[in-house]
């Protein structure tokens, strides 16, 4: 009896024994797997994480930027250039860093190096036409922005426009503003400015039925915002009300000049034109 009792004690032993072994196994296989499944995971969040970083950094440098803070801005961005060296986002911001420093070969540097780096890089190429624009190279400052006017995609395509008309009027092309200002209105921008420059334009062309419309485009929105006019925008409905014979608008114009900017050259330019008459 008692061997019988030690041998079913033996056999119980030895099953619970091999049960442990198995799950021991595969505890031991479970856990394998696992750290594969990390392993292979790790490299991606590595990435990820390291992009994360790289925006961070550039977001942190223009900020400081913005804020004047030079020494902070050029700390992040060479972190930036740390995790990625052709980082075209944190040369662009670099080339920024270093104009405002006034060292202009090596800003103009940074921006050709980003736009190498990535050519599609439409921020960065509006940063150097901008360069190029502050260093009156403005044919090359009208290419550059005429090549970040073809991404149709970009977030601020009609200041794009805007700034490609400031190019060409530096370079007396009044065609080629009027065409860059009315497809940067036709994008969206509600500028007070750009509506009153066209208008402008088209006077001096002698285009005054597309002045006009311009000019009134411009009154709606002084109408319905916080701008106002100004001792030119009176002037221009002035020469617009005396080309169409508008007398009450004339008068209209002319009261508020001189209640407004009696001193201006505007003012002045009109006394003298009427005393002369």
């Amino acid at each position: 009896m008692n061997c019988k009792n030690r041998s079913d004690n033996m056999g119980l032993e030895k099953n619970v024994f091999l049960k442990r072994a198995r799950l021991l196994v595969l505890t031991l296989v479970f856990a394998f797997i696992s750290g594969c499944v990390s392993h292979t995971e790790s490299p991606f969040t590595r990435k990820q994480d390291k992009e994360e970083a790289l925006t961070s950094y550039i977001q942190l440098g223009l900020a400081y930027i913005e804020r004047g803070d030079l020494v902070r801005a050029r700390k992040h961005l060479n972190r930036a250039l740390e995790l990625d060296s052709e980082s075209s986002g944190a040369h662009a911001a670099l080339g920024l860093v270093l104009q405002r420093e006034g060292e202009y070969r090596l800003a103009e540097e940074q921006f050709k190096k980003s736009l190498d780096n990535e050519p599609g890089f439409t921020r960065g190429r509006t940063y150097y036409a901008a360069f190029l624009y502050s260093q009156q190279r403005y044919q090359q400052a009208y290419d550059q922005f005429a090549i970040a006017s073809e991404d149709t995609g970009f977030v601020s395509r009609d200041r794009v426009f805007s700034n490609m008309a400031q190019c060409a009027l530096k370079l007396e092309r009044a065609d080629l503003a009027i065409a860059a200002y009315e497809k940067s209105l036709s994008l969206g921008a509600q500028d007070t400015a750009i509506f009153l420059q066209v208008a402008e334009l088209l006077v001096q062309e002698g285009r005054f039925n597309e002045a006009q419309r311009y000019y009134n485009r411009f009154l709606n929105l002084v109408r319905t915002s916080p701008a106002t006019h100004s001792a030119q925008s009176l002037s221009l409905g002035i020469q617009l009300a005396e080309h169409f014979q508008d007398a009450a608008a004339e008068k209209s114009y002319s009261g508020i000049l001189r209640d407004l900017y009696a001193d201006s050259l505007e003012y002045q330019q009109y006394r003298d034109r009427n005393d002369n008459e």
